[in-house]
């Protein structure tokens, strides 16, 4: 056997990474075409932003979408660690779809490069394209539909880390919304001394060097937003703010942490925070059918309402 087809680290059912730094993913590679969806309601389409990096959005409309009552545009990210998962599979094409049904938005899924085969800052460049691709205002949807002064963002665990970095750059507008849902952070500070949370510890900063071999530590401000050269959590371009965690995830000390940090920076938007007590990481994506998921859900249609 060639040693460097040999399997280094085994995170199934998820991905196994080789001994040659190439990945296997095992989930988040099937296909499901834009269209009609008769669970969520909403209709897609997609749309190529640039083909020489085969950057491509799928933009959502919920149902009975109106021109003269014009819809928040949601910019989503997803999550999968920086190396799983597409705008087009079958757990996220489900997710965001709902999303724009129940919360009544135009919803656009942006499909970023993936590392290991494009490292970290592609994903971020990546998304900081697509969100002014948007804002130009070039597809018939967005120009139709969309309303340019409600501009939100939200992403779920490397999709969350994704939208928190957007939230600090210039982008030209005010993010009226920004949801971080169980955002992927590390770093070596809080310190946990709960084994389960250890091992997520030890997972996130490995994954972290693999997504991001350029990183000096994992403390790079980009994966921890408390490190100390990180950007002041004051710059955060949104008027309210959301950071959802699971009572469950290895990774809520940080996304806590987070929420103290933006509360006690001077950030002059709103700040809120919800605890899914009991749930695992990203759990209301996996298993959309749970009650506290429904909550959250709900929570979030009423966050994106509010005036």
């Amino acid at each position: 056997m060639d040693t460097n087809t040999e399997i280094l680290h085994d995170f199934a059912p998820y991905f196994r990474i080789l001994k040659n730094g190439s990945i296997q993913r095992l989930v988040g590679t099937e296909f499901v075409p834009a269209g009609q969806d008769t669970t969520t309601g909403a209709t897609s389409k997609d749309v190529t932003i640039d083909p020489n990096l085969n950057l491509s959005v799928r933009l959502f409309l919920p149902p009975n979408p109106s021109k003269s009552e014009k819809l928040p545009i949601l910019i989503y990210f997803h999550g999968g660690a920086f190396i799983l998962e597409s705008a087009f599979s079958p757990t996220y094409h489900a997710y965001v779809g709902s999303l724009a049904s129940n919360c009544n938005v135009l919803a656009v899924s942006v499909d970023y490069r993936l590392a290991p085969e494009h490292c970290v800052p592609a994903a971020y460049d990546d998304s900081l394209a697509a969100i002014q691709w948007v804002l130009s205002c070039k597809d018939d949807w967005l120009s139709e539909f969309g309303d340019f002064n409600r501009i939100f963002m939200a992403g779920d665990s490397a999709g969350g880390n994704i939208a928190h970095n957007m939230a600090l750059r210039e982008i030209g507008t005010k993010i009226e919304r920004l949801i971080l849902f169980h955002p992927w952070f590390g770093g070596s500070e809080p310190k946990v001394t709960d084994e389960g949370h250890m091992k997520s510890r030890f997972v996130t900063n490995m994954l972290w060097k693999y997504a991001c071999p350029s990183a000096d530590s994992v403390d790079d401000p980009r994966i921890n937003p408390m490190a100390q050269d990180a950007p002041s959590l004051t710059g955060l371009n949104c008027k309210r703010l959301l950071v959802c965690w699971a009572g469950n995830d290895g990774l809520k000390e940080w996304q806590k942490a987070y929420y103290e940090a933006v509360k006690n920076s001077g950030h002059q938007g709103e700040v809120e925070m919800c605890e899914s007590e009991g749930e695992e990481h990203c759990f209301h994506i996996t298993t959309p059918g749970r009650e506290k998921a429904k909550e959250l859900m709900d929570l979030v249609a009423s966050f994106f309402s509010k005036n």
